[in-house]
């Protein structure tokens, strides 16, 4: 609220922050077409101009914005994830510009067609760069259990995602990063979880 002084702490961060930033952004992938559109927050993180960002662009030109070492890795998870309806989640690093190197925490989803064909993906990412403690990259599918932690926190997210749109429509910005914050910790802890599920399937 104007003239106040919001000094909420969430993890490492704090609200007054996150208020300085616009942290979370959102993707929407025409993958039939191959046109991929993002909004200014992830123009930012991948170096792209925003109007072309806005009318699409080929899913190449924002994975050449990837940093090399991560690339490897992860375009074949994102290959393989293409071929299976179902939730993914990564932390890498994007070069925006010469010498720069954010990282980012995505989370998203992809849909298909009755006959089984990819059609579309949907998705949050989030600017992690100031909270990146341990300096690995991390992708995997989601395959929560019915009950298991990751299956709710995947519907608090949901939720989430769902409030955020309703109030960012109703236009009170303040209230759009408060649930910013929200879905920043949620991913963070779907990160977590999402890491262990992997160590325990490969143990």
């Amino acid at each position: 609220m104007p003239g106040s002084d919001h000094t909420l702490d969430a993890g490492s961060g704090s609200l007054s922050e996150l208020m300085s930033s616009d942290a979370i952004g959102t993707w929407d992938w025409d993958i039939q077409a191959n046109r991929l559109y993002i909004d200014d927050v992830l123009a930012r993180l991948y170096g792209v101009d925003l109007d072309q960002a806005k009318t699409g662009l080929p899913f190449e030109q924002y994975a050449a914005s990837i940093h090399p070492q991560d690339r490897e890795w992860l375009l074949p998870y994102v290959a393989n994830a293409i071929k299976q309806s179902g939730l993914w989640i990564a932390e890498y690093r994007t070069c925006p510009r010469d010498g720069d190197v954010r990282w980012v925490l995505a989370r998203g989803q992809f849909y298909h067609d009755a006959a089984g064909r990819p059609i579309r993906s949907w998705g949050i990412m989030v600017d992690i760069t100031n909270r990146k403690l341990d300096g690995h990259g991390f992708a995997g599918e989601l395959t929560p259990r019915a009950g298991h932690p990751l299956e709710q926190l995947e519907h608090a997210a949901d939720l989430c995602l769902s409030a955020r749109e309703a109030i960012l429509e109703a236009g009170r910005p303040f209230l759009v990063k408060l649930t910013d914050m929200l879905l920043l910790e949620l991913g963070r802890e779907l990160s977590r979880l999402a890491r262990t599920d992997r160590r325990r399937r490969l143990n």
